[in-house]
């Protein structure tokens, strides 16, 4: 697939994550196309660390989707098959 025909580089919606009884994250959408820069800022415990162990496969969310490119869900795979896809 061309970076042309792809809508969505990375696609996250209704991503939950409870640690012991603690919302980590609660109902993370978040949407980046191509040539699209974001910056995620937060304070301490806003769950900026886990939303990246999610997309990078360290953590597997309770609840929602994580999709690259339109067409892998990242929640399906594992650490090494997600840095294979060059997300690290």
């Amino acid at each position: 697939m061309s970076e042309a025909a792809v809508k969505s580089i990375l696609y996250l919606n209704g991503v939950n994550k409870t640690f012991d009884g603690f919302k980590a994250i609660n109902n993370l959408c978040l949407d980046i196309r191509p040539g699209e820069l974001r910056a995620i800022i937060g304070p301490n415990g806003a769950g900026k660390s886990t939303m990246m162990d999610i997309i990078t496969g360290k953590t597997k969310p309770d609840t929602g989707e994580v999709i690259f490119r339109d067409q892998i869900d990242l929640t399906r795979h594992d650490e090494a098959d997600i840095a294979n896809l060059g997300i690290g």
